[in-house]
């Protein structure tokens, strides 16, 4: 993932479609230009592509990798997680002969992530395929610096049989940056972070940079990884920056054609271009579709009314790897649950991270965090699937949220505590035909009622603690 302490924040590379994408009878049709395929799917067709995405709304994030092993720290030093190596300046080759001999991922750790994917509500997960580092957790024959190779087994081919066994959709992170193949040139985006230790290991022994070749093995590990674990349904680009972004970086067009030729419906997110997560100005920008299906703000909830699909990649601490120290950092359940809410409200996904150990196993902390958040999607679920935003928004107090569920259900998400108190809410005269409920609780006296012609929802004081997580679903239909 990109890492907010060491790199300058870049404008997200966001354009407005061309006039030719405007929707003519049905079809998105975007001429291709030296930086972009073209876009020659009709409106109808992505609805169909991107209508699963788009009513899971819950997915899981699994960054695993050398790093792992790590927990941190390198020699006595502290330097984060997934980005240890850079945060320490470290060269390839020292930082393997550290994290190599930690990574030893125990049978069926895999089969706990789907445990507790599934437990949680996750429709679908996404691992990390390969991080910066350059390590692949996949069968590959561009290089021996690989999980099989190492350690005998293959990762990905795990993960991708443990959550398909339970439903579960599967996708792969992949790193279009690397600190660890040779030919890899940084220095075509001088601000692009890289190494110092491993560009001074370069430069020692006369190894020229050589990008041709490294983009040549970049595509070469795609089409394995695309063409080795069946149906792929997300592809997470990461990530690009100035002159390392599109076909200058990655030879884009290239492999977007690929993805999409070996699996129509794959859907990928817009990393493959110059995009910033943390930047928040350019949210309600459209997002060029020939760039990728949807935009990635991270660790962060867009702003209201964001344009486009978009997803929400989140943290349960700092760090996206493994670092107890990051313990201290985690966010409550009931917080995370009201970002799904919001994501439900507005259109958007959540895709949750988990940062397992070198073993693979996870923290009790990431266990427990799930586990509750499960036992609240248990109750309340319907909100969240298939969730749309309201065409017109209502008049709910601060801190309200509400979104359109499947058919015509609206749903209101009160903030903690709202309803501890007996309340009144005006409410348009169109509810007026409806009825409501908190879900969970059938015998709470929740009523609609006019009040001097008015329509007002009342609701009791709740029992907060037969809620989870304090966090209640007000349901009209």
């Amino acid at each position: 993932m990109g890492q907010f302490l060491h790199f300058p924040i870049i404008a997200a590379l966001f354009v407005l479609l061309p006039a030719a994408a405007q929707e003519r009878g049905g079809s998105l049709l975007v001429p291709e230009d030296a930086e972009h395929v073209a876009l020659v799917e009709s409106a109808a067709q992505r609805e169909a592509r991107m209508r699963w995405w788009r009513e899971a709304k819950f997915g899981m994030f699994i960054h695993f990798g050398l790093y792992s092993g790590l927990e941190g720290k390198y020699k006595g030093r502290d330097g984060g997680a997934e980005w240890l190596q850079k945060n320490l300046e470290i060269s390839s080759e020292d930082y393997a002969r550290e994290a190599l001999p930690r990574f030893h991922p125990a049978p069926g750790c895999t089969e706990l992530w789907a445990d507790l994917a599934q437990t949680a509500g996750c429709r679908y997960a996404v691992l990390t395929s390969k991080h910066h580092e350059g390590f692949a957790l996949f069968n590959t024959r561009q290089t021996d610096y690989c999980a099989p190779a190492k350690i005998g087994r293959d990762i990905v081919g795990e993960f991708t049989s443990s959550m398909r066994s339970r439903g579960i959709r599967v996708g792969f992170y992949h790193s279009v940056i690397d600190w660890h193949h040779p030919s890899y040139d940084n220095t075509i985006c001088p601000d692009m972070c890289y190494p110092v230790g491993q560009a001074e290991n370069l430069r020692k022994k006369g190894i020229l940079r050589d990008h041709a070749a490294y983009q040549k093995y970049l595509h070469a590990q795609v089409r394995e990884l695309l063409t080795q674990y069946g149906t792929v349904d997300i592809i997470w680009w990461d990530y690009s920056q100035g002159n390392l972004s599109g076909e200058t970086g990655w030879k884009a067009k290239e492999l977007i054609r690929m993805a999409r030729e070996l699996h129509p419906a794959i859907i990928m997110n817009n990393r493959l271009y110059a995009y910033s997560g943390f930047d928040a100005a350019n949210d309600k920008e459209s997002l060029d579709l020939r760039c990728g299906d949807f935009r990635t703000p991270e660790r962060r909830l867009p702003v209201p009314g964001a344009a486009g699909d978009w997803e929400t990649c989140m943290t349960l601490g700092n760090l996206w790897g493994y670092n107890p120290e990051d313990l201290r950092h985690y966010k409550c359940p009931a917080d995370l649950i009201r970002q799904l809410e919001f994501c439900a409200s507005f259109g958007g996904n959540l895709l949750l991270n988990i940062s397992p150990r070198a073993d693979g196993s996870v923290s009790p902390a990431t266990i427990d965090t799930f586990r509750r958040i499960g036992r609240w999607m248990k109750i309340n679920s319907e909100a969240i699937y298939g969730s749309r935003p309201l065409e017109k928004p209502l008049p709910l107090p601060p801190g309200w949220l509400a979104c359109r569920g499947t058919g015509d259900a609206v749903y209101l998400f009160p903030p903690p505590d709202a309803c501890r108190e007996s309340l009144q809410i005006a409410l348009p005269a169109s509810f007026s035909s409806r009825t409501a409920c908190v879900l969970g609780l059938p015998q709470a006296a929740v009523r609609l009622e006019r009040i001097n012609q008015r329509l007002f929802l009342s609701i009791p004081g709740l029992p907060m603690e037969k809620i989870p997580e304090g966090l209640p679903v007000i349901r009209f239909r």
